[in-house]
């Protein structure tokens, strides 16, 4: 398929060829690397055979342009080359190069040459084709150039090609501007519809039009490019499957390589162009190759034309960039890389930027070097690219510093290390341990020292830096205060009890928010700056299903607040008002605080049951930190899955704290994996799947997370699976376990452990409401006003424990608190019981509705119930033999229909009428656990056991009085 330009050039060869029995002629094909002109040569030549022409042929090479006539000697070795021809040629070359090229035997064999070939034009058009002649040696080229001012007399047709663009005001183009009859045409790349044509040749129209305007973007129209994609992209299923970008693998990497190989000075510009990569520009490529910027601009101009580069020496594709980037050896490339690094830094160029080149070159940094690189790190840790920062510190830590400089280094590289795998700062402890036994660390380093111990369970260790930190801590040196206050808040999750050995900061404007929690008091991290009202004078809520007012946003006061965790909170109160996108504030210039301040200001939401902000913050935070930082990314997935759990989001939850395990190995999460653990647990149990939560249960933990407040969370999402498998001594055992741990430890916000409720529970499962009611007004009390789902659960709880009178009061301020704090799950619970309350005072359609809000809330939580104790058994459970039925009592002879309440009557009418546990529940929309506690209730009290004696008492009372069912 020939393209309509290719057409354009053929025409002038044709027409040259058609004069050459009147006279001869030159033409000159030129263009930049890979825009076809070897092609179009081998076309000339097939053209002029066809039109019985005889064609003599040679080519450049740049390995032999030192030599003499290696291009014209291959005109006397090309079939049909005449006698006299190859004579003349062997006379040429047997006298070799003349040292003055005015030597008159010279000049007479020249003659001879041109004699023979006029000769032999005269008898037969003769075509000379002359490939590369920018490659040709000096003598070939002058005895071409001799024969091509002789051409149109002589009846030669000269066809010759030169590799690089020739421009105007150029040497090479001003000497066959002086040649008679010469053309010049300058080769230029495919068209957007020559491309098309391409590729309908190779595949059809349809894969053309579907695949032309990837291939003309990727290969700039160059024809060896283009063909290059289409033997990339033919063996791949993308030709069949309606692709609609090009394949582009190690054929077109070749190609783009060969095309430049030939032209040295032009791959250098490239190469480059591709090792600045976006900072490049002519002036900066000329400074990188000390070239003339004249020059370079113009052969910056020549790859652009020829389609191999964008303006500016930019790629077209970054496999074209990793192409040129693999040439270089490792010598040279560190030379261009330290050179560019140099040239950057003098322009004032981002020291990420400079940082960049520096790594790539790998070379020993001098103390310039050091600054750029730490200053990098800082910046790449803080965006979330801690192997970027890694890669920085690494080659920081190779120059020779002076103790303070180094271990400064190392801690940045404990910090970046953290954020990418914790458990990889191993060999960096080592040596700040190492400061820490000889008396030489410094407070900075111990702060971080201490958060990776504890993290890992190392208490001894621990316990050391702590004792170095209480003789150095120093209360009015810069940012002290809010890196011990920082500390504390971490040693108040990973081990409260070493809180007191921590020195205890000054209450002072830049560390007072985060005192209350590191020191240990019942107020979240934020209680000092955030107030909310009670939920009963401030929302205002119905139970039909309709949904509440919400309580206006509470405010956060910045008096006393410190840099970086206020500002998040206050922006997440802000962002659930206004909706807007995360823009985070740039965070605190401390290694070991880059990452701290961002889970305390989420924890902060969270705990203080602003789950719905706490939620569009972490989703904010994983927005921000996507790949660079896995082991940072996986503490905020965690995070975010208690946040799901709390709001009854459990196929969030579960999403979240799976994908976090799998973003960090078990190891790495030292003894907080019983954060992403007791999430998957509790979510799990919620859903039903009791065999899955069971398997999580059984994983292995660190011996340490006991002694975290990681372990507690464990206990009681063990203690939840326990009471939804039936096993309420167990769970009552594991829910108790968290009371001396949570009273000594007095973490903040302790409420939101839920042990209490959860150990009422399993209290009112064994039938001992005083002691469930205790604990439930205990829970109430600790909490306060808070407007939380742990208050919510607590008055639910409470309701269970009390008179019926009592009851729906209690159930209906649990519906105000949880609606506004947006907790699903804990809310489809309350309402599945405000429902049964409903339904025994004879409130039929009020149950109904309260029943289908539950049942939907239950589903977009992905829980199969509202409750913890309606459940499918598990796999073991199902294996057991079913227990022994006892024989069955007399029945009364007589039913006292007084004894039943209503609710219990209209399930024991359509029992005695067959209707199996099911049908009862759809019927009056209620649940089948419901329908199974009526049942019990009414065996009870008529002293039954089973339906068939049921059958017998109820329906001949039914028949009396008509159904009573709606």
């Amino acid at each position: 398929m020939i393209s309509a330009s290719r057409n354009a050039y053929l025409k002038e060869f044709d027409e040259l060829l058609a004069d050459a029995w009147l006279h001869g002629g030159v033409l000159v094909l030129h263009g930049g690397p890979g825009t076809g002109k070897t092609t179009l040569l081998r076309e000339f030549r097939e053209r002029a055979l066809a039109a019985d022409a005889l064609c003599l042929t040679a080519v450049g090479f740049r390995n032999e342009s030192c030599l003499p006539f290696t291009v014209v000697e291959q005109l006397g070795y090309c079939p049909g080359a005449p006698r006299p021809v190859v004579s003349a040629l062997e006379r040429l070359m047997a006298h070799g190069a003349p040292r003055d090229p005015r030597d008159q035997g010279h000049v007479a064999r020249l003659r001879e040459l041109t004699a023979a070939l006029g000769e032999t034009a005269h008898r037969r058009r003769l075509v000379l084709l002359v490939d590369d002649l920018h490659y040709t040696d000096n003598a070939s080229r002058d005895c071409l150039l001799h024969l091509a001012r002789r051409a149109c007399a002589s009846g030669i047709v000269m066809v010759l090609t030169y590799g690089r663009a020739l421009h105007e005001g150029s040497v090479e183009r001003s000497e066959f501007e002086t040649v008679p009859g010469c053309r010049l045409v300058e080769a230029s790349p495919l068209s957007l519809g020559e491309v098309r044509l391409l590729l309908e040749a190779e595949w059809g129209a349809e894969a053309a039009e579907r695949l032309h305007e990837s291939c003309h973007r990727v290969s700039g129209g160059s024809p060896a490019l283009a063909l290059a994609l289409i033997q990339d992209h033919r063996p791949t299923e993308a030709a069949r499957t309606g692709a609609t970008e090009m394949t582009v693998g190690n054929g077109f990497r070749g190609a783009y390589l060969t095309r430049l190989s030939n032209h040295p000075t032009l791959l250098s510009c490239v190469r480059a162009a591709a090792l600045l990569d976006r900072d490049a520009s002519v002036e900066r490529v000329a400074r990188l190759l000390a070239r003339d910027t004249e020059a370079v601009a113009g052969e910056l101009a020549e790859l652009v034309g020829a389609g191999l580069l964008l303006a500016g020496g930019r790629f077209r594709h970054p496999a074209a960039r990793a192409a040129v980037l693999e040439g270089p050896g490792g010598t040279e490339r560190a030379r261009l890389r330290l050179r560019a690094a140099q040239l950057l830094r003098a322009d004032g160029a981002p020291p990420t930027t400079v940082a960049e080149h520096l790594v790539a070159a790998g070379e020993v940094p001098d103390e310039t070097g050091v600054a750029v690189l730490l200053r990098a790190a800082w910046q790449w840790l803080a965006e979330g690219r801690a192997d970027a920062a890694s890669r920085c510190l690494r080659l920081a830590d190779r120059a020779g510093l002076d103790p303070d400089r180094r271990e400064h280094v190392t801690l940045g590289l404990v910090s970046a290390l953290w954020c990418v795998n914790p458990a990889a700062a191993e060999p960096e402890i080592a040596r700040l341990m190492a400061a820490v036994r000889a008396g030489t660390a410094e407070e900075r380093t111990l702060h971080g020292l201490i958060d990776w111990l504890l993290w890992f369970g190392r208490s001894d260790e621990a316990t050391e830096a702590i004792a170095l930190l209480r003789k150095v801590y120093d209360p009015d040196a810069p940012h002290g205060g809010y890196r011990l206050t920082a500390t504390r808040a971490m040693v108040a999750r990973l081990r409260p009890d070493a809180l007191a050995d921590l020195p205890v900061p000054e209450r002072r404007a830049d560390d007072a928010e985060v005192a209350g929690m590191s020191q240990g008091t019942t107020a979240s991290p934020v209680t000092t700056s955030v107030t909310t009202a009670s939920p009963i004078t401030t929302v205002t809520a119905d139970t039909t299903g309709t949904g509440p007012e919400r309580p206006a946003p509470p405010s956060v006061d910045h008096a006393g607040a410190p840099g970086g965790q206020a500002e998040l909170v206050q922006f997440g109160l802000e962002l659930s008002r206004a909706g807007t996108t995360l823009q985070l504030p740039a965070p605190f210039p401390e290694w070991q605080l880059l990452w701290e301040r961002e889970i305390t200001a989420l924890l902060g939401l969270a705990q203080h049951g602003h789950l719905t902000m706490a939620d569009q913050l972490g989703r904010g935070l994983l927005a921000r930190f996507p790949a660079g930082s896995p082991a940072r990314h996986a503490l905020l997935r965690g995070i975010h899955a208690w946040t799901a759990v709390q709001r009854g989001d459990m196929r969030t939850a579960v999403a979240h704290a799976s994908g976090a395990l799998d973003e960090l190995s078990p190891h790495s999460w030292g003894v907080a994996i019983g954060s992403p653990l007791s999430s998957l647990v509790i979510a799990h149990t919620a859903m039903g799947q009791l065999d899955e939560a069971a398997r999580y249960l059984e994983l292995p933990v660190p011996e340490a997370m006991s002694r975290s407040v990681f372990g507690l969370f464990h206990l009681v999402g063990r203690g939840y699976h326990a009471l939804a498998a039936g096993r309420p001594y167990a769970a009552l055992s594991d829910f108790t376990a968290c009371a001396p741990l949570a009273e000594r430890w007095r973490p903040p916000s302790r409420h939101l452990f839920d042990w209490r409720t959860g150990a009422a529970e399993a209290f009112l499962a064994l039938g001992e409401r005083d002691r469930a009611r205790d604990l439930a007004e205990r829970q109430l009390d600790e909490i306060g006003t808070v407007v939380c789902a742990a208050r919510g659960d607590a008055l639910r709880t409470l309701a269970a424990t009390g008179p019926v009178a009592a009851r729906r009061l209690l159930l209906d301020e649990a519906v105000h608190v949880l609606r506004a704090c947006d907790s699903r799950l804990s809310l489809a619970r309350v309402l599945s019981d405000l429902s049964e309350v409903h339904l025994d005072a004879g409130h039929t359609e009020r149950a109904r509705a309260l029943w289908r809000e539950a049942q939907g809330l239950a589903r977009q939580a992905g829980a199969r119930t509202p409750h913890w104790t309606a459940r499918t058994p598990s796999a073991a459970e199902a294996a057991r033999p079913p227990a022994p039925v006892r024989p069955p009592a007399p029945a009364a002879a007589a039913l006292d229909e007084r004894l039943l309440s209503e609710a219990e009557w209209r399930v024991a009418a359509l029992a005695s009428e067959g209707k199996s546990n099911r049908q009862i529940a759809r019927h009056l929309y209620i649940t089948v656990s419901t329908v199974e506690q009526h049942l019990t209730r009414v065996y009870r009290k008529l002293s039954v056991r089973r339906r068939a004696e049921l059958s017998r008492l109820i329906r001949p009372v039914a028949s009396e009085t008509g159904p009573l069912t709606d």
